[in-house]
């Protein structure tokens, strides 16, 4: 009942307001007689009692919808009949999202679970470095440099939830993005004997969030080294034409059977299980910033001869 007086609480103060004004016209115009103005009103109030009542029990199955969320499968109310569909088509809804909620909440204990294991390794080598009476620069800053990429990728990972909170954008130089990334991965280059080789100088501007876009390079950038082998090279190319950014490396390519899937949430592939080192979480997060972006993203790869990565701008 509680919910039947919430949800016409507006028309039962009009309908109190109405009789009120049709009394005081009636008392103002002379009319006296307290014990019929009394009778009338105690058989309005009985004649609307009567009404509410029959409209609540023929539709029980509504408020008690609203009241716990789920609706009554055995209520008869003609209300109840028409709305039962849509009930159902609520409460699927709502299960739905419940059911999403639980299955992004599970990817982040997952990744942390993955992101915690992965992080294990760097800080073990940093504690020997520390016991130890000569400490290498050059491994420590290896070591550090992959905290800092797990810190990033963990961060980014979680920025995602609110991409739009943290999007700003601008007109920006592809040419100097991508001198930028390369920049950032110097070291990460000249530890795996990787070398990057820009194709031609031809630059276009896109208009996109340049920080977005930087970490969306970021990690195209960090798999091709990673996937690379020694003495390789890393291809970046900008057509103008077409309004594309292509980035090919020389690495072990990716298997066939591996393709339709390495842009899932934790897909680490073959090449992954044999290093060891792969969260699936890269390539995640390069499609779903991408989409953000509206940037289209095509990748081609062979086994042994090496991938392809082309980002094609629409603005």
């Amino acid at each position: 009942m509680r919910e039947y007086v919430k949800l016409h609480i507006a028309r039962i103060l009009i309908t109190v307001l109405a009789i009120s004004l049709f009394v005081l016209v009636i008392w103002l115009d002379g009319y006296r007689n307290y014990l019929v103005i009394g009778y009338g009103l105690l058989l309005f109030c009985l004649l609307l009692l009567f009404v509410s009542l029959a409209e609540y029990l023929s539709n029980a199955a509504f408020y008690h919808y609203l009241k716990s969320g789920k609706a009554v499968r055995g209520s008869n109310g003609s209300l109840s009949k028409k709305w039962r569909k849509q009930f159902d088509a609520r409460e699927q809804q709502m299960q739905e999202k419940l059911t999403e909620l639980n299955q992004h909440h599970q990817n982040h204990i997952r990744f942390m679970n993955i992101w915690v294991h992965q992080m294990k390794t760097p800080v073990s080598v940093l504690a020997l470095m520390a016991e130890s009476e000569e400490v290498d620069s050059y491994d420590l800053l290896a070591e550090t440099d992959r905290l800092k990429s797990g810190l990033a990728t963990a961060l980014n990972f979680v920025r995602l939830e609110d991409f739009t909170e943290d999007f700003v954008i601008e007109s920006v130089s592809l040419l100097e993005v991508v001198k930028h990334g390369i920049g950032e991965q110097k070291r990460n280059f000249i530890r795996s004997e990787v070398y990057p080789k820009l194709l031609s100088d031809a630059d276009i501007t896109v208009t996109t969030d340049k920080k977005w876009l930087g970490i969306l390079l970021f990690q195209l950038i960090s798999n091709a080294i990673k996937y690379s082998k020694p003495d390789s090279k890393v291809c970046f190319e900008i057509d103008p034409f077409s309004r594309s950014l292509t980035i090919s490396d020389e690495g072990c390519g990716i298997a066939e059977a591996d393709l339709p899937r390495v842009f899932r949430p934790f897909y680490t592939g073959q090449n992954g299980r044999q290093t060891g080192e792969a969260t699936g979480i890269g390539l995640y997060l390069v499609e779903t910033i991408s989409k953000q972006l509206d940037i289209d993203i095509a990748l081609v790869s062979k086994e042994n001869l090496g991938t392809t990565v082309t980002l094609t701008f629409r603005t």
